[in-house]
């Protein structure tokens, strides 16, 4: 093997190396963004419907702090409850 097959050989090592690199460092930000969105999905969110999915109105957030579900979601969930007597329920 003379000598530019060595560095032909070299430069190939290297740039195989990299592209290792590079992978592994996607495999690890695609872990960390799997990861925020596992604990974002287990968080109630204090912006959306917990039951449909749609935004909650800055005056609903205001007016019930901490509330998980929107008007309309809240009024089927009482509607439920107050017809149907869950066995927990006092």
């Amino acid at each position: 093997m003379n000598e530019l097959d060595k560095i032909d050989v070299s430069s190939s090592e290297e740039g195989e190396q990299a592209q290792a690199i590079a992978m592994m460092r996607d495999a690890q930000a695609l872990d960390s963004v799997r990861q925020r969105l596992e604990r974002q999905r287990a968080q109630p969110s204090a912006t959306e419907c917990e039951q449909c999915g749609d935004d909650i109105p800055l005056a609903r957030q205001q007016a019930v702090p901490g509330t998980q579900m929107c008007v309309t979601c809240q009024s089927h969930s009482e509607r439920f409850k107050a017809n149907y007597r869950l066995p927990d329920d006092n």
